[in-house]
This record gives C-alpha cells, sequence and structure tokens, in this order.
C-alpha cells in the first residue's frame, strides 16, 4: 500500500494552483523555459490523489476549499436599487420632503347608533333559552340563546320582554306585559316557564305565539317568575261645574275627585288594599297644596280648578313606590283608566299581599269546583273506560315523557282545559299535578294520541 492511505483523515495535501512568486535566486530565462517544460511533464505523469478523506467529507457537504469568488464592485445601474443608494447618499446634501397626506374620511368621528331602548329602563336580566311552539309540526323549536330581558318605558310605563341571540344579537322575542299574560310552569322541572305572547313582533309583524324559557336553575327562574307579578288599578275621575266664579273668565271652577281601585284576575273591582299610601303630584299652581298623600283605600282626593294638567301618581306597598301617569281633563263628568303595574323581585310579605287579589306565578292555575263524592268520580272512570280511554295507562305514559314533550303537553292542558279542570303547580317541588278525570274528552284524547306517537303507551 502506498503512503497516501495512511494520511490522518483529518488532513488533505493541497496542490497549490498558483507557482510561487520569483525570488531573488531567479533562474535565467533558458533555465525557466527549462524549468517550466521540466514541471509541465511532471503535472502530466503525477497526478494529486484522491484520499478518503476527501471523499468522506464531499459527502457531507465538506470536501477540498473552496476559493472564496470575489465579487465585481459595483456599477452604476439605471436600477432602483443604485437610485435609492444614491438617495441614501444624498441626504447631507439634499434634506427630506415632508409629506403629509389629509384622510378623506375621519374614523374618530363617533356614529350614533339607536336601539329603541334609549327612553327605557331594564328591570330584569337573565341569560336563558328560548323555545317557541309550533303549532302546526306540535313541537318545541329552539328560539336561541341569550339574555331575557324586561325594558320599562320611562314614559308611558309599559313593561316589554326582549331576548336577542348570543353573538348575532337577532331578535328571538320582543312583546309587551300585558295583564292577561300567564306564566305556567313547565311539568317535571323547576326551571322553566311557559306563557302566551299574544303579539311577538320579533318576526317583523305582530305573531301570537306560545313560547318557553328554560334557566340555569330554580333560583333564576324564581327570579325571572318574580319579575312577571303585576297588578292592574283603576282610577275613577269625577267632575262637574261649580257655582263658584273662576279667576279666568272663560273657564267655569269645577270640582273633581280622584279614587283607586285594584282589579281582581276577573277584572272585578276590589279595595286597594295593597298599598301602604297613595301620594298624588298636582300642578305646582296648587302652592302647598301640590303634594297630597293618603293612607287609607280609596285614596280619594278632592279638589277645585280650571284648568287640566298632567299629574304623578305614587303607589307605595312596603315601603316600595310605583308610580303611574294620570290625565286629568274635563272632557267627561266621569271617565275610568286602567293602569299595568309590575312588580320586580317581590319579597315574601309583598307576595303575600298579591295573593289577596289574585295568584301569583306557581300558585294554583286552577280551582277544584263542581266535585262530586266517590260515587261521581266512579262514574266519571268508568265513563272514560267506555270512550276506550285506559286512564291509568294514559297517567303512566305522561310521566315516561322526556322534558321537552312534557312542555308541550302542559302547554296542551293550558289551551283546552275547562272551567272543571283541576291543575296544580308546585313551584318548590317542581311539579305539576293534573286530575285527568276532570279534563274534557277532547283534551283527553289528545294526550292519548300524543302519548301513543311518542311510544310511551
Amino acid at each position: 500500500m502506498s503512503d497516501t492511505t495512511k494520511q490522518d483523515p483529518t488532513t488533505v495535501e493541497e496542490v497549490p494552483a498558483v507557482a510561487p512568486e520569483a525570488t531573488e535566486d531567479a533562474p535565467k530565462p533558458e533555465e525557466t523555459t527549462e524549468a517550466a517544460e521540466d514541471a509541465a511533464a511532471a503535472e502530466t505523469e503525477v497526478k494529486p490523489p484522491v484520499t478518503t478523506s476527501d471523499s468522506v467529507f464531499s459527502m457531507f457537504g465538506g470536501g477540498p476549499k473552496k476559493e472564496k469568488r470575489e465579487e465585481p464592485e459595483e456599477v452604476d445601474e439605471p436600477s432602483g436599487s443604485s437610485k435609492a443608494k444614491k438617495e441614501e447618499g444624498a441626504d447631507d446634501v439634499e434634506a427630506e420632503v415632508d409629506v403629509d397626506f389629509e384622510p378623506v374620511v375621519r374614523l374618530t368621528e363617533t356614529v350614533e347608533t339607536k336601539t329603541n331602548e334609549e327612553l327605557e329602563e331594564q328591570v330584569f336580566k337573565m341569560r336563558a333559552k328560548l323555545f317557541k311552539f309550533d303549532r302546526e309540526t306540535r313541537e318545541w323549536k329552539e328560539r336561541g340563546t341569550g339574555d331575557v330581558r324586561l325594558l320599562k318605558h320611562k314614559e308611558n310605563q309599559k313593561t316589554r320582554l326582549v331576548m336577542r341571540r348570543d353573538k348575532t344579537l337577532k331578535v328571538c322575542a320582543n312583546h309587551y306585559i300585558v295583564p292577561d299574560m300567564k306564566l305556567s310552569p313547565n311539568v317535571g322541572s323547576d326551571r322553566s316557564w311557559v306563557w302566551n305572547a299574544a303579539a311577538d313582533v320579533s318576526e317583523g309583524e305582530p305573531e301570537a305565539q306560545t313560547l318557553a324559557i328554560r334557566f340555569g336553575n330554580s333560583e333564576n327562574a324564581n327570579l325571572f317568575r318574580d319579575a312577571f307579578v303585576k297588578r292592574s288599578i283603576k282610577l275613577i275621575t269625577e267632575q262637574n261645574i261649580t257655582e263658584e266664579a273662576s279667576d279666568v273668565d272663560g273657564l267655569p271652577l269645577r270640582r273633581w275627585s280622584i279614587e283607586i281601585f285594584l282589579l281582581n284576575e276577573h277584572g272585578d273591582e276590589i279595595t286597594a288594599s295593597l298599598f301602604d299610601k297613595v301620594t298624588y303630584h298636582l300642578h305646582p299652581s296648587f302652592g302647598n297644596r301640590a303634594t297630597q298623600s293618603f293612607k287609607s283605600p280609596p285614596f280619594r282626593i278632592e279638589e277645585e280648578g280650571w284648568g287640566e294638567f298632567d299629574m304623578s301618581i305614587s303607589l307605595s306597598a312596603l315601603d316600595k313606590d310605583y308610580t303611574v301617569a294620570h290625565d286629568l281633563n274635563f272632557q267627561q263628568n266621569r271617565y275610568e283608566s286602567k293602569h299595568v303595574i309590575t312588580f320586580k323581585n317581590p319579597k315574601p310579605a309583598l307576595l303575600t299581599l298579591l295573593r289577596e287579589s289574585g295568584p301569583v306565578p306557581g300558585d294554583e292555575n286552577g280551582v277544584k269546583s263542581k266535585r262530586g263524592g266517590a260515587q261521581e268520580e266512579g262514574s266519571k272512570k268508568k265513563k272514560r273506560i267506555d270512550k276506550n280511554i285506559d286512564m291509568d295507562k294514559l297517567a303512566d305514559g305522561l310521566q315516561k315523557l322526556g322534558e321537552d314533550d312534557l312542555l308541550q303537553v302542559v302547554q296542551m292542558v293550558h289551551d283546552n282545559k275547562s272551567a272543571d279542570s283541576y291543575t296544580k303547580n308546585d313551584v318548590e317541588q317542581g311539579e305539576f299535578h293534573v286530575d285527568l278525570y276532570t279534563l274534557p274528552d277532547s283534551l283527553l284524547k289528545m294526550l292519548w294520541d300524543f302519548s301513543q306517537e311518542k311510544g310511551v303507551i
């Protein structure tokens, strides 16, 4: 073997590519020519050996040392880069140009957006999920999840329910709270309520809807129920012309009076004992008599005057005031006006007073009436069996329904029950009780068919 294979693999013998520079002992021209010929002959006879280290380093990107390629000197070119370099060098000669561009549209100006809620006060807000009952398919359909709010108008004192979906903020419920709107608990759940809206405008046009709402827990559901407690009051105004002379020519002096009554669930007048005190705020021209308070029903006020005006009336119930606006006019000798008062989150003591004038959400929505003894119940049961409806199977099947299906059953009962039907809502236990033997035949047939359709019978 040659000595080449014994070399250190990390060393590579380089063959000089350029002849060494001439020294002082340079040969003469003739010797130089001969030496050049000998060197050329040696180059043709002997080639530099290819070592193992060359091939190994070439494999991994190594190899013989590469000569550094010298970049050509930069020359002026008519390109953008060369011009830029010239401009950079000309900073000392020419000052930079400061260009100021004025915006076409200024985005800093605030744009006023109206939500039609500017004159309303939020009295309730809670996150929930809303459902709508489809009467064609007889199924509950989800409307969306978001914050349900009760907004009270500052001027006319009307309250409406508004709910928008998360993210899209699309309105899924929008209707006024009216006296005939009643909440009904969902059977089998203590966190759901069902009600009928006579004119919901969430889709644009007023439309009667049956809606159901479900909260995260029973506490939130009860807060929503309490926010719906309301009562209607009636103001009776009477006036007549007196014989006394008026201070203003052409306007006779009149004696007028106002009395306040409470309306029960049937619309009948009852004593407004719910309120502790009523305060009338009259026109400032009455001087010391501009503010008058009364603590006994019917909270009658009597005054004399020649002019019409608007007044505000404050009704106090357990140290909480509720204000209504009243228009005093002399167009009729006697006229009545009704107002709806919403009691926000009433305490148990106030709920007790409210029950004296009617039920509150969560109480019984029906009363057992015209019930006979055991013999009458037996005859009713026999009558149902003759109708090919097994009451025991129907009762067992209803208990097997899911939550959404039970919501539909509750709605069917409320929409089709008769005056003799008995139902009871147990809010604390989250239960809905119904006496099947008191339901009309048509309703029983609907419940039977619905249970068979759901496969529980």
